[in-house]
């Protein structure tokens, strides 16, 4: 032995933080995707057939992400593996693909979980002749993304 006992053994701080990043990610994924799949086969046949016509523009940006990331990939790994780019653009290639793969499960989520409708509320008071009670509630409700999509 040359004095570096347990050289092997240390691992760089910054690998683990890089691994445990790529873990979570990939934790966070699965579980996103998993719950848009319990959510879509406890949904109703009727609900889940309406809800595939409206939001119809969501799936075709989750096949679209999902597609454009399988492509980079397989081009970026045909390239690498006839040595027309260095091996490092393989490692960026696929964290592009996660990042598509994660594009692609948020757009599946919200097909299952639709966003709630925002709403902005404003109560006016005034002092009315019977003492102070409220008289007039205004409420103003901005309609979800894929209300305004069913519309055209």
């Amino acid at each position: 032995m040359d004095g570096r006992t347990g050289d092997y053994l240390q691992v760089d701080l910054l690998g683990w933080l890089v691994v445990a990043a790529f873990e979570g990610t990939i934790v966070i994924l699965a579980s996103l995707l998993a719950l848009a799949y319990i959510s879509f086969n406890r949904m109703e046949k009727e609900v889940r057939r309406a809800r595939m016509f409206i939001m119809g523009d969501r799936v075709n940006r989750f096949l679209g992400a999902f597609t454009i990331g399988f492509i980079v990939l397989a081009a970026t790994f045909a390239a690498t593996l006839f040595a027309l780019i260095p091996a490092a653009a393989f490692s960026a290639a696929f964290f592009f693909f996660l990042g598509t793969i994660g594009y692609g499960v948020m757009e599946l989520y919200f097909i299952v979980r639709p966003r709630r409708k925002l709403t902005d509320s404003r109560v006016a008071s005034w002092r009315s002749a019977d003492g102070g009670r409220r008289v007039a509630k205004e409420t103003s409700t901005r309609a979800t993304e894929e209300e305004a999509d069913a519309s055209r």
